[in-house]
Parts: C-alpha cells; structure tokens; sequence
C-alpha cells in the first residue's frame, strides 16, 4: 500500500488535529518541548549535540567516524519523561508533542515502526492510579477516532474498522508473564527479558483491538518507574493488533528520591540529580505516557511502514533505513 506525499501531510495533519481536540477535551495543557537537556536520562541511548563559540562546531568526517569540536554539549531528546513531570509542579494535566532522536537496534530498521528521528506525543498528569491511565488513554484515543472519522483524507484502506477499534474500550489487559505466554516463549527461556520482535508480532496478531500489557518485572525496561509491593513496576504498553505493535509506554512514576537513584544506578547510570532533587523537594506523583506520532498516523491510514508516511521534507537520517549503510 503506497501514498503520495500530498497523502502522507493530509494523514499526518489530521491525525495530529484531531487527537489534539480530543486532548483538549480532556483538560491537557499543551506545553512546549525542551530540544536540549544537561541531565542525561538513565537508561536511554542519547545523542548529543554540541553547540559552537560565536561559530559553527568544527566537524571532521573521516571515513565514517565523525569527531566534533565546540564549546558545549548537551544531550538531545529520546523522550519527554522528565520534563513532563516536572511541569506538573504548574499545571493538572500537560502533553506535548516532542521531537526524540534515537539509535536503531538490531532488527529496527525492518519493523516498520522505528525511525531515527520521531515524534511522541507525550502526556502526563497527576495521578498514583494505573487503572485511571488506562480509562483516560482510552478515552482520549477514542476521542481522536471520533473527531478523525469526518475528516479522513480518503475513504477505504480499512480506516473505519481502525477507528472503530480504538473506541472500543476498555481494551483488554493482559500481564507481561501473561504475554510471553500468549507469544510463545518457553518457561525455561528468560522471563525478565522484553518482547522480541517476533513475539511481539505473534501476539499482536491475536487481537482485534488496542490492548494493554502491564506489569513488568524489574528489568525489562530501560526507565524508571514505581515499583509494586510484589517487586513488579507499574508501567505498562499500549499495543496494537495486526501486527502493529506498541503504540505507546509509560507507567507510574518513582515514588520518591530514593526509588530514582536506586533504579537508575540498576540501569548503570547515575541519577538525573535535577529530576531527583526535584522529586524529593515536590513530592509530587504522576503517570502518563509517550504515544508514537508516526506509529498512530500509520495504523489510522492502514500503512504498512512508518516509512510509507515519511514527510517529503525530511532529508536527515530516516532516508538511510532500508538503504544498507
């Protein structure tokens, strides 16, 4: 299934329009991103970007190492997590639709749903209750469909039947020891380690509807987030059916100061003091979540890849995947 530039921008255009009328109707905020950050984020895999004195960075290109040289650096975004929060500390409920930049993993760059350089739309509000962020997810993804049907850029391509299933809530709610079962993982293989590709699509390939996997051992992801009695953490995914896979992530967030620093060092990092001393001075507790742009634009009109919806004006390191450098 192929589209037109000219389909791609009307795709992305009124997807985007319509889940910010559905945000809207939920009382969001929206705020605006920070491009550059001093605190790294534990875990992630940042790029960086460095910033000349009154002049551009010297960069040397030699036979595909690149060496720059500035005056400062900083790190560039993978995702909102913790600029998010702490906006709370001003405001209920916030979103933002942030630009990330990430590395591609093995296997990445033939999913159809990873790119270099992306947009989240990330959300956020004050909350310690799991099921609330399920409901509210729901709600807003259904808001989106319903605004999105009158204004679909083209009739066909199965998008009714797509909108339909976001409406279609509450989306079932499965555990991760649930979902490695249902993907077919055998029990003497690894129970902390996350959903290979294939797993993931197998098991998305049994549902008809969004559903969500919650519930996940210490270990499995790469952030931060509240820890249960039972020792599991609070965060779940968003997962789409046919093959489609997540959608989006996020969980409750630490509790405290302590819980920051203890998982972030698991994590082999060490703790964004910004954000920790922001925690244990506020003590202020939320959840939310970060929903791929492209990814939603994709399962809405029915696209095989990510890559099919690629903006025509984008000339950066997306046009290298599938390109065998």
């Amino acid at each position: 299934m192929s589209f037109s530039p000219a389909q791609s921008y009307q795709w992305t255009g009124r997807v985007l329009q319509a889940l910010r009328r559905s945000l809207l109707d939920h009382e969001f905020l929206e705020i605006l991103p920070a491009l550059l950050s001093s605190q790294d984020e534990p875990g992630a895999r940042h790029s960086i970007a460095v910033l000349g004195d009154r002049a551009r960075p010297q960069v040397k290109d030699e036979y595909g190492r690149v060496s720059v040289e500035g005056k400062w650096a900083y790190h560039l975004p993978v995702s909102h997590s913790v600029e998010k929060q702490m906006a709370l500390e001003y405001a209920d409920r916030v979103y933002c639709v942030t630009p990330c930049l990430r590395l591609l993993m093995d296997g990445e760059e033939t999913s159809g749903r990873h790119l270099y350089t992306f947009f989240q739309v990330v959300v956020e509000w004050r909350t310690a209750d799991a099921n609330e962020v399920f409901t509210v997810t729901e709600n807003i993804l259904g808001g989106l469909a319903h605004y999105l049907a009158p204004i679909l850029p083209e009739e066909g391509r199965g998008a009714a039947e797509r909108l339909a299933g976001l409406q279609s809530g509450p989306y079932p709610r499965i555990s991760f020891a649930e979902a490695l079962t249902l993907a077919g993982r055998e029990s003497q293989e690894p129970q902390n380690a996350d959903l290979t590709h294939d797993e993931e699509r197998i098991l998305t390939e049994k549902f008809t509807s969004p559903f969500w996997i919650h519930r996940y051992p210490l270990g499995v992801r790469d952030s931060l987030y509240q820890q249960g009695e039972d020792g599991l953490q609070e965060t779940y995914d968003l997962m789409l059916p046919a093959g489609h896979g997540e959608l989006a992530t996020g969980g409750l967030r630490p509790k405290d100061e302590t819980e920051i620093s203890e998982q972030s060092r698991l994590l082999g990092g060490e703790p964004n003091r910004v954000y920790a001393a922001w925690k244990k001075r506020s003590g202020i507790q939320t959840a939310g979540f970060g929903l791929g742009l492209e990814r939603l634009v994709r399962h809405c009109a029915g696209a095989d890849s990510v890559l099919e919806l690629l903006a025509a004006h984008d000339s950066g390191p997306n046009r290298r995947i599938g390109a065998g450098e």
